[in-house]
């Protein structure tokens, strides 16, 4: 039986539609009945974002979202709005949020061997040492401090007892109600675990990058959910709003559909454009392996660093690809994930006021943190490790560090000494001593210099007859 876990599977957004092609027309009576139906959030895109708004408005709808940073706004849209829009040769596109339900989004569920292998780890040794030997900390001395980094999630626990040194939160805002130092409460703990993965859990965990400076982006609903409208505002305004925080990383621990190519979903445009503004974008390859062409979006995206989860087996005292990350080709062609990281059996803080799913078979330490896996988490090691490596060397850019873990990665092999694929670990296991080290800022995955609206397109197809 297939599972749907959302436990493992991190966060999950609607799937995307676009809906640019003429609505059939209909009978005279056929208005009265559409105008029953209840409105569909949408994002609308035209030459500028004022132009985009016009079009709206004069079509009746509704402005949720102004959204420059994609030339765009979401917008509430009734079938009659949607018609009028599509007719419009102003408006370059109309992608519609579906909303799909759990129980409609079978694309999500992981597979039956990766569920058994979860299921097999439960009670093993947490992993933590052995994350801790890879953040060199002792030889490094390096903590984060001055660094800004971004976490667009499900917000942070207000009862979350960091001990000390406390983590530096310099920022907060709530991408839903899109308010800046409002409210960005966790419900589900999950954004609270990626963050104190980072900073720290008090004594029983140190962190990664324990004085980087924090800031707080809630996009996601009590149920691990989102509009993509929601996820897009949360990525604007940490764009907008890089230099004001000295922000220098931004971690999007987040699972999407690859309905579209990724140089068409909103999503993956708006990180593009992140990436451009200077950010290192740093995101999950998933949690839908071992299949091949497995990685989601926004890890689908050539410009980012996707980061796929490993996990070390003590039994063999081998690292291996967690049987649930993400693995590539893309449907783009591109080798995916970029890197692997810790991503199994971690602990980190669960507020006690959380709510988890009634399913989760959520498990404990001793000192009572929340052990949990996922590429959500080897993402976040990510992008604390690639804090420590800014705070050492500021002058980096984000192609720079984006070539440095590439070019210094381990890349991994079996027991039996053959190498995994590519297409399951990228270049291999994080190594950021080796970065911290390294000079050769140059790889095939640098694209400075190409126009972020470049199609990119890789040179690698997944045989549908193998």
């Amino acid at each position: 039986m297939i599972l749907r876990t959302r436990p493992w599977l991190g966060l999950i957004l609607s799937l995307l539609l676009i809906g640019c092609s003429p609505l059939p027309t209909h009978t005279q009576n056929a208005p009265d009945r559409e105008s029953e139906r209840p409105q569909k959030s949408a994002l609308v895109v035209a030459k500028t974002q004022a132009l985009a708004k016009a079009q709206v408005l004069a079509a009746g709808g509704i402005i949720t979202h102004n959204l420059p940073l994609l030339n765009a706004v979401g917008a509430l849209l009734s079938p009659q709005s949607i018609q009028k829009l599509s007719e419009n040769r102003k408006i370059d596109n109309i992608i519609i949020d579906a909303a799909l339900s759990d129980e409609e989004a079978p694309e999500y569920a992981i597979t039956k061997h990766a569920a058994d292998w979860l299921r097999s780890e439960r009670g093993a040794p947490v992993q933590n040492d052995w994350l801790e030997t890879l953040i060199a900390r002792d030889e490094q001395g390096l903590t984060g401090q001055g660094v800004g980094l971004a976490i667009v999630d499900t917000g942070i626990s207000k009862n979350a007892t960091w001990g000390e040194p406390s983590p530096r939160i310099i920022a907060r805002y709530n991408s839903v109600t899109d308010i800046e130092g409002g409210d960005v409460s966790d419900s589900t703990g999950h954004g609270t675990h990626v963050s104190s993965l980072i900073v720290g859990a008090g004594s029983n965990w140190a962190g990664i990058a324990p004085l980087a400076s924090l800031v707080i982006v809630k996009a996601f609903d009590a149920q691990e959910r989102a509009q993509f409208l929601d996820v897009i505002r949360a990525v604007q305004w940490v764009t907008v709003n890089k230099e004001r925080f000295g922000i220098r990383v931004l971690n999007l621990s987040i699972s999407a559909s690859t309905e579209l190519p990724y140089n068409l979903d909103p999503l993956n445009r708006a990180l593009t454009a992140a990436w451009d503004a200077g950010l290192v974008v740093v995101v999950s390859a998933g949690n839908l392996g071992p299949h091949l062409s497995s990685v989601t979006a926004p890890g689908n995206n050539p410009w980012l660093i996707t980061v796929g989860a490993a996990s070390f087996d003590n039994s063999a005292s081998e690292i291996r690809v967690a049987p649930f990350s993400g693995r590539g080709p893309t449907h783009s062609g591109h080798i995916k994930p970029n890197i692997v990281a810790p991503g199994t059996r971690l602990a980190a803080f669960l507020p006690p006021t959380v709510s988890r799913p009634s399913h989760e078979p959520t498990e404990f330490t001793k000192d009572g943190l929340w052990v949990t896996s996922g590429a959500s988490q080897a993402s976040a090691v990510v992008a604390g490790l690639v804090t420590l490596l800014l705070e050492a060397r500021p002058e980096l850019s984000n192609n720079d560090v984006k070539c440095l873990l590439a070019n210094t990665a381990r890349p991994l092999a079996r027991e039996s000494k053959t190498p995994i694929s590519p297409m399951s670990q990228g270049r291999g296991l994080i190594d950021i001593s080796a970065a911290l080290r390294a000079t050769d800022t140059d790889c095939e995955e640098r694209f400075e210099g190409l126009s972020p609206g470049t199609v990119i397109e890789g040179a690698y197809t997944l045989d549908p007859h193998k």
